[in-house]
């Protein structure tokens, strides 16, 4: 079963790295003429906001590449219970966070039901519960990190 869970938990990180980048698109799009395109104003001088996307584009990355990494080593058959594990713990909280957030910083338009960063927000919530919680996650790092099987780290 472990198994099988090596090999999906890529792919719910990877459904929680599109659907945050879609809420980060969708966010830069509504607020397109506050930010700076090209990075080059410090996060401490740039507005709230902007600080904001800045910080989440920051952690979808991290999740991005962790989420690479784990399905690099599933498709060429490398052990990758805690890759996989950290991957979609990281990618399924940064997903939660970051959509909920972009409702957020949209304010009136982000709660509307027919703007889709609402509905990303609503997805993203199963994409951390999906294939195991946070705790679920932590338990099977904890245990490839210390060599522990599942009846000596409960």
């Amino acid at each position: 079963v472990m198994e099988t869970f090596d090999n999906t938990r890529p792919l719910v990180a990877a459904m929680a790295v599109g659907c945050s980048k879609a809420s980060l698109a969708r966010i830069r799009e509504i607020f397109k003429d506050s930010l700076d395109s090209e990075y080059s104003t410090p996060s401490l001088q740039s507005s709230n906001i902007a600080a904001h996307i800045y910080r989440m584009e920051a952690e979808w990355d991290a999740a991005r590449l962790l989420t690479l990494q784990a399905a690099w080593m599933a498709d060429n058959k490398k052990p990758n219970s805690r890759e996989a594990s950290i991957a979609k713990a990281k990618a399924g909280r940064i997903c939660n966070e970051i959509t909920l957030k972009c409702v957020e910083l949209a304010a009136s338009v982000g709660y509307n039901e027919d703007e889709l960063l609402e509905k990303w927000a609503r997805d993203s919530k199963i994409l951390d519960i999906f294939e195991g919680t946070q705790q679920i996650q932590q338990l099977i790092v904890a245990r490839r990190e210390l060599g522990k099987t599942s009846s000596e780290l409960k």
